[in-house]
């Protein structure tokens, strides 16, 4: 069985990360559908230069790994970009963990972080799932291609 190469590799964790830019991160079933598109579409770019550091980073992570994506596919995607790619959306997604329960407080909503589990979508499984990809190829990069 033939291994796929670190580029490839990159190619698609890149790839599931960008392409969670299209599915739903939030879902509740029919009711609403959350996805990235629709969000920056309705934000557009002056709220998205108004939004906290934290929403600007989470959509920072989509043109990080357009870069990569083409980057891999063109055999020449350094291991730190990987890396960063990766690292950009893996720690929005961690510092969220972390504040989940207090940003959820502010709102005054009733949910708690194990009831939230049960409305992420796919969007946020490839999100996050490209994230921890792309920092192990990253970290595991020796500089072969």
């Amino acid at each position: 069985m033939r291994h796929l190469s670190q580029p490839a590799l990159a190619a698609l964790f890149a790839a599931s990360l960008l392409g969670s830019f299209f599915l739903p991160v939030i879902s509740i079933p029919l009711l609403i559908q959350i996805t990235p598109i629709a969000t920056l579409d309705e934000v557009g770019i002056e709220g998205l230069k108004r939004m906290d550091l934290t929403g600007q980073l989470f959509f920072l992570a989509f043109p990080l790994a357009a870069l990569v994506l083409v980057l891999a596919l063109l055999r020449r995607c350094p291991g730190i970009l990987a890396l960063v790619a990766g690292a950009v959306p893996a720690g929005v997604v961690i510092y969220a963990a972390f504040n989940f329960n207090d940003q959820l407080r502010k709102l005054g909503l009733p949910l708690q972080a194990t009831d939230f589990s049960d409305l992420l979508g796919i969007g946020a499984y490839l999100y996050v799932g490209g994230a921890i990809g792309l920092v192990v190829l990253g970290l595991t990069d020796r500089g072969r291609g």
